[in-house]
């Protein structure tokens, strides 16, 4: 089988020639001369878990280099490979990675790539055993404890450490994206929300997050919380209304399927205490009473609104206090209208 690389640059005419990691070489003294920028490194073929061939090559493109070097990266695999999605008597078309690769792949993220903020981690096919995988984000978090932006949405986690090694080693986090996890539940998001004082966006819709994790919310993150989609999730009603009246610097509120929600919540919205809501998605909650519409939305101005979704038995007339500019979405059929 023939491995596919990509060059680690600009792809320019200028570019030196591609020297392989994944080959167990060094690069050599001259190759290293022929860089043509001191700010650009020689061009690599970075040797990635869970890819398939001999030497475990990337093959989509990495992002260009700057003067501070890498500032984000993405750690590919292929989702039909994964176990919990690979029938148990179909064959294996994936070996399984050595630890050299996979110590290769850290040494070379940790030498040349010294600057990453943002992680987009997925489900590495090639790699069975739980306790390998766990190694992988402890190399990972321990070399970028910097890191402000992970994405966890295609990393199956079979147990509460994943989000747990987050939540000791990434003290810098902003956002945190663990969107459709359905095996996620409060044990796995407390110890974030409690230990990431940062944190600004939370994304967890289609988890099992309940009135307990919007709880320990509302006591570590009313400052700083703006962005919040609990799309999906049992929470309750009275959980949501005491959480828009204590985090009073949401921008972003997602709802969707929220199938808990009543009246209560809808009331105990108000743009004295929201003053920076923009977008307020409910879609499917389906018991707001027509008056509790009116007087939240037609009673009360909420000039910073640009994006409101709701299914209720209104019309527009009952939304007079959003902006003529804002969009407004009622009795939405799809998520896509």
């Amino acid at each position: 089988m023939s491995n596919a690389t990509t060059p680690l640059g600009d792809g320019s005419a200028s570019a030196t020639p591609s020297t392989f990691i994944s080959t167990g070489r060094r690069p050599s003294r001259a190759s290293m001369a022929t860089s043509p920028s001191p700010l650009l490194p020689p061009v690599y073929a970075v040797p990635i878990p869970g890819t398939p061939g001999p030497g475990n090559v990337i093959s989509e493109s990495l992002p260009l280099w700057g003067a501070g070097g890498l500032t984000g990266m993405n750690i590919p695999s292929l989702p039909s490979a994964s176990s919990s999605s690979r029938p148990s008597n179909a064959p294996s078309h994936f070996h399984e990675v050595s630890e050299g690769t996979v110590l290769r792949m850290h040494q070379f993220m940790e030498r040349y790539c010294p600057n990453v903020l943002e992680a987009v981690i997925k489900n590495p096919a090639g790699i069975s055993s739980h306790s390998r995988r766990l190694s992988i984000l402890i190399r990972l978090f321990t070399v970028y404890p910097r890191i402000e932006r992970l994405d966890m949405s295609d990393f199956i986690m079979w147990d509460t450490q994943p989000l747990r090694l987050a939540s000791e080693q990434l003290r810098m986090l902003r956002s945190l994206d663990v969107t459709n996890r359905v095996e996620l539940s409060d044990m796995d998001l407390l110890p974030v929300v409690e230990n990431c004082p940062r944190l600004s966006e939370l994304r967890i819709r289609a988890t099992n997050a309940s009135d307990t994790t919007i709880n320990a919310i509302i006591r570590n993150l009313s400052e700083t919380l703006v962005i919040l989609n609990v799309g999906g999730c049992p929470v309750s009603s009275a959980a949501m209304a005491e959480l828009v009246t204590t985090c009073k610097n949401l921008r972003v509120l997602q709802m969707w399927s929220c199938l808990r929600l009543d009246d209560s919540f809808l009331l105990a919205l108000s743009p004295r205490i929201l003053t920076k809501l923009q977008v307020l998605d409910m879609m499917d909650v389906q018991k707001f009473s027509v008056e509790a519409v009116q007087k939240t939305f037609g009673q009360q101005q909420w000039p910073h609104i640009k994006y409101l979704r709701i299914r209720a038995k209104c019309d527009r007339e009952d939304f007079v206090g959003v902006p003529e500019r804002a969009v407004l979405k009622l009795n939405s059929p799809t998520i896509l209208d």
